[in-house]
């Protein structure tokens, strides 16, 4: 599979000398719901955490090669947090998990035009996403493990948007895109890898984006 996706980029990278072309900058902005879910104790009760899920935020720019094909290529940030505290006369207490990850994305995207109105039409794009994972921080009622490390790695992704028009220059695109990513751990402090749970040796990061992109043709 990304094999097929680098192939088809480089493929519309060469193919379009002679051919109509256009330039539009992209920014994106999602919320992504986890695949897998996880949990950790607080103060005896579950605390959920999604390794997958997180906000964040995509700027990049977007090449027309032919009418209705274009390649893409964006820098992203995706941030993940789940909190508890509790702080009081009788003591304080807090369970909390981060994670981050620095992500360059890259793809195809066709559209397909349905009118001139304002719902111009649907635009259908596939992808991969190199990503740079920060170290993912595990506190359990109040104590603080060592910080996990992963290695970098290349997933995929496909994405479906509605193109809505707003002027002649600048459109909103509503979407949605699966993505498919896993990591592995690279370190763990002066522990060794061995002593991570399975589900943190390799850490499950595919979900679902629900996302909004301004598009500005340049």
């Amino acid at each position: 599979m990304r094999k097929i996706i680098f192939s088809l980029v480089v493929l519309c990278t060469v193919a379009n000398n002679g051919m109509a072309q256009e330039i539009s900058l992209i920014g994106r902005l999602n919320g992504s719901i986890g695949f897998n879910y996880e949990t950790i104790d607080y103060s005896g009760g579950n605390l959920a955490y999604s390794p997958g899920g997180g906000m964040g935020f995509e700027v990049g720019a977007e090449y027309s090669f032919f009418k209705g094909l274009s390649g893409y290529g964006t820098l992203g940030y995706q941030y993940n947090l789940a909190f508890q505290l509790q702080s009081g006369t009788e003591g304080s207490n807090k369970s909390s998990v981060t994670f981050s990850r620095t992500f360059f994305t890259f793809g195809i995207n066709k559209f397909f035009k349905l009118s001139d109105n304002t719902l111009q039409g649907i635009v259908i794009g596939v992808g991969g996403n190199y990503n740079i994972p920060g170290k993912l921080k595990i506190t359990e009622n109040d104590f603080s493990a060592d910080p996990i490390e992963y290695e970098s790695n290349i997933g995929f992704h496909i994405d479906a948007k509605l193109r809505l028009k707003l002027s002649n220059a600048l459109f909103l695109e509503p979407g949605i895109r699966y993505r498919q990513l896993e990591l592995d751990a690279e370190s763990f402090g002066s522990n060794t890898i061995a002593a991570l749970p399975s589900h943190l040796r390799v850490l499950n990061t595919s979900g679902i984006e629900i996302a909004v992109s301004i598009v500005k043709k340049m």
